[in-house]
């Protein structure tokens, strides 16, 4: 019997609920379950104390205590496990060290190759371009790279060009279509009596959103867009059908009658004027009063939108227009089990974020059978769009303050001429809904293990392997 591969992994604890801590999760047990005698495991736990789940192999947490004020800290010497891997690597001699994570998350481990006695495979995240210089110049080092998109494999390719072509693939994160399924009508009707809150008739229309409050996500857009949906305070054209919006005045709280644009390219336009093809059988929209934005969003004291600056600049209110998922912290979220659940009480799920490594909420979606009205960039756009999963909302790409990578901020009238759809066509959201699954079964993790295990194999065979040993 061959000895087992030893393998260190440096991401996420499993613990976790983070979208990394879910990949590796079903990468690695899978593996265990498919080859219980040919894998050793072990991993530095990042962030391990938020802890959802319980893992299935030995995890060495990075060094954290209190601070001043008692809230934790994690030590910024091992936010990553600067201090903790090189000692694990020392301990424990891996075949194989898989780091997970933004390039600034594993350019700790790219020692070159001459230097360490191990295998170095990166999986790494690129939620957007560019990609600065300064982010990769370690990860050149590394045995092989992949990224979780072939979006983020173009992008790191231009920002490497020196790195083999052959030492560069992507792959997607594994598709749990068991565990995130669709629910039948009745199991259906029977999650919203038991989780809808008492103010929601059972027949309402959920736009969902899942992820954290950072500037990248753009979670403001989503608050806009409800607020839009549920007063009708904007226009649709009886030609073309497009959407044009009143203009929002934040002095007055109230919306003026006409787009200050509008006034200026064309003095003589009229309230009842398209945008678009500028027809004069524009009208105001029918309010969707049942239509309403459950977010499933941390509570967190660090939030780059505050919520209730953002609730009382649209005029929306808590058990009125938006509903949070009660209890819902960094410390409190739904374990993995329960996710399912959300999904299967939405109608839609509302993925305006500027830009994503992957974006997992839009692929458990998918493997739900949801449909998703995303924004058209970054990774969760190239599968949703392969998928025929949902619906793209165009947008313009604004650079970060500290990166200069581009972010999209979704354009809003778009969104709305997207929920429009979906609300007034339920059989499209269906057919929507069954793409996404359907494509999401070519990514179940038995499938994506097995192609990871090829990988592992062929290193433990040659640690200087070198050929496209994983695409897609």
């Amino acid at each position: 019997m061959p000895l087992k591969t030893r393998i260190l992994i440096v991401t996420d604890s499993p613990v976790l609920p983070s979208g990394m801590a879910e990949a590796t999760r079903l990468i690695f047990s899978t593996l265990l379950d498919k080859y219980p005698d040919r894998y050793e495991l072990h991993q530095v736990g990042l962030f391990h104390c938020y802890a959802v789940a319980k893992p299935r192999w030995p995890i060495y947490p990075t060094m954290a205590g209190k601070g001043p004020d008692g809230r934790l800290r994690f030590a910024p010497e091992d936010k990553y496990g600067q201090k903790t891997a090189p000692g694990c690597i020392a301990r424990l001699k891996p075949d194989i060290v898989f780091g997970f994570g933004e390039p600034q998350r594993v350019a700790h481990l790219c020692v070159p190759r001459e230097k360490r006695p191990h295998s170095l495979v990166l999986y790494v995240n690129f939620d957007g371009l560019p990609v600065p210089e300064s982010f990769c110049t370690a990860l050149r080092h590394a045995d092989l790279i992949f990224t979780k998109s072939e979006f983020a494999k173009d992008v790191l390719a231009h920002a490497l060009p020196d790195y083999p072509a052959s030492k560069l693939g992507y792959v997607y994160s594994p598709a749990d279509t068991r565990r995130f399924a669709p629910a039948s009508a009745a199991d259906r009707a029977e999650l919203r009596r038991n989780l809808l809150p008492p103010w929601m008739s059972q027949d309402s229309f959920l736009l969902g959103w899942v992820g954290r409050n950072q500037w990248r996500k753009q979670v403001w857009v989503l608050y806009k867009v409800i607020h839009y949906v549920r007063t009708g305070a904007y226009l649709v054209c009886g030609l073309c059908g497009r959407v044009s919006l009143f203009d929002w005045d934040p002095m007055r709280r109230r919306h003026v009658t006409a787009a200050p644009a509008c006034l200026e390219s064309r003095p003589n336009c009229r309230y009842d004027t398209c945008h678009h093809c500028q027809s004069d059988q524009a009208h105001q929209a029918e309010p969707m009063s049942d239509a309403y934005l459950w977010l499933h969003m941390p509570e967190e004291p660090e939030q780059d939108w505050p919520v209730e600056l953002l609730e009382q600049q649209f005029g929306l209110k808590r058990g009125q227009d938006i509903y949070y998922t009660e209890g819902h912290q960094l410390k409190a979220a739904l374990s993995p089990d329960d996710m399912p659940a959300l999904y299967n009480l939405w109608d839609c799920l509302l993925f305006l974020s500027g830009g994503e490594g992957f974006g997992l909420p839009a692929w458990e979606a998918m493997c739900c059978g949801l449909p998703v009205i995303y924004t058209n960039y970054s990774s969760h756009a190239e599968f949703l769009g392969r998928g025929g999963a949902g619906l793209p909302v165009g947008g313009i790409l604004q650079p970060e303050r500290e990166t200069c990578i581009w972010r999209m901020v979704a354009d809003v009238p778009q969104a709305i001429e997207a929920v429009r759809k979906l609300y007034s066509n339920r059989e499209l959201g269906e057919r929507l809904g069954s793409n996404g699954r359907r494509f999401a079964g070519r990514f179940v993790p038995e499938i994506q293990a097995e192609r990871w295990h090829g990988v592992f194999q062929r290193l433990v065979r040659n640690p200087v392997f070198v050929g496209h040993a994983l695409i897609k």
